[in-house]
């Protein structure tokens, strides 16, 4: 499942990827924890969740080229994001696409982020 994230003034995203790992790491967000600092890889912090990783990919990477490529940013893919966060698990992906949204949008002016989008091609 990917999430497109829209940052207005950092197209490339390296702004909103550093002051998000910055702010899980002084504890700013609690409920994530990093996992993998290239691609920033986070997962969240609940045992029940701990499977589930959410994976962000800056455009311009071949990454993104890929999850553009194979059709999975639905209509998002015009104009294009900042970013696609690709949550990948076994299980509860629902549940963690909930508390990235949330993460997102309380989070959203010291992050950058102008707006998210969901598509739902799969």
């Amino acid at each position: 499942m990917q999430v497109a994230i829209y940052t207005g003034k950092d197209p490339g995203g390296k702004r909103f990827l550093s002051t998000l790992e910055r702010r899980i790491e002084r504890e700013e967000i609690r409920a994530w924890q990093v996992r993998r600092r290239s691609p920033l890889t986070l997962v969240h912090s609940g045992d029940r969740y701990a499977s589930v990783r959410v994976t962000f990919t800056p455009a311009g990477t071949r990454g993104f080229a890929k999850v553009a490529r194979e059709g999975k940013l639905g209509a998002f893919r015009s104009p294009e994001p900042a970013l696609v966060a690709t949550i990948a698990g076994t299980s509860q992906v629902d549940r963690v696409l909930g508390f990235l949204v949330g993460m997102l949008t309380r989070h959203a002016e010291p992050l950058g982020v102008e707006g998210i989008g969901i598509p739902l091609t799969e």
